[in-house]
């Protein structure tokens, strides 16, 4: 587990280029002498810990990474979060097959191509926060404190040492099908059949609010949180 001081450390060296104090000799793990930018891209699935930045990523005419400058004209943080400083406009879509889902978001530290993906999440709601869940074989799953209403869109992952329901797989995104209080189920597809849980198990639930993309739309990310460590 990161203390606080080592997120906020690490974080600031990452996305503001400042110093990380302290480590290694007397100036610490040191900024770059040109900050650069990292560049933000939208993604149809969750691109996974394994993935590089260009795996399920969109692809159109007139899409590309936008910039966003490492200093805090681009970003900003707060605690162990880190925040766009400013929404994050992708390039208008002027040819391609459509429409296309974008459901999740990724950064890294090149333009294009299959390079390192440094932090990736699924696109939300404003105020959206993963909150804990558990599941049963009754093909229920129990989210404390959610708000979501049928034919909303949900994401689920594990926790370390945990496992996720069998029958769920983590990234992928859901309808919600039914609710009722702290209990929902799901399904793979808008109005579907009921997702079929066989085994028990939990991890951090999120709702997901995706970027429908046709002719001529501009896809935005909004300013805001996208990075929380810890």
């Amino acid at each position: 587990m990161k203390s606080n001081a080592h997120e906020a450390g690490y974080l600031d060296l990452l996305f503001l280029n400042t110093d990380f104090a302290t480590i290694g000799d007397a100036g610490g793990l040191q900024n770059s002498a040109a900050a650069g930018s990292l560049y933000l891209s939208l993604h149809t699935a969750d691109p996974g810990e394994a993935g590089t930045q260009s795996t399920s990523e969109v692809s159109y005419t007139g899409y590309g990474r936008v910039a966003v400058a490492r200093s805090g004209s681009g970003f900003s943080r707060s605690g162990s979060a880190v925040s766009l400083v400013a929404n994050a406009d992708f390039g208008q879509a002027t040819a391609g097959s459509f429409p296309i889902t974008a459901f999740y978001w990724g950064i890294g530290a090149e333009v294009s191509g299959a390079t390192v993906l440094l932090y990736s999440g699924p696109l939300t709601p404003s105020g959206a926060a993963f909150l804990p869940f558990t599941a049963t074989t009754a093909d229920v799953v129990t989210m404390p404190g959610h708000t979501l209403v049928v034919d909303d869109r949900v994401a689920f992952f594990a926790i370390e040492g945990g496992s996720l329901p069998t029958g769920i797989t983590e990234g992928t995104v859901y309808w919600v099908k039914t609710v009722s209080g702290n209990d929902i189920t799901l399904s793979t597809t808008q109005g579907g059949g009921t997702l079929d849980i066989t085994a028990v198990g939990g991890g951090l639930g999120i709702e997901v609010s995706a970027i429908t993309i046709n002719l001529n739309t501009i896809p935005r990310i909004n300013s805001g949180t996208i990075v929380r460590e810890g």
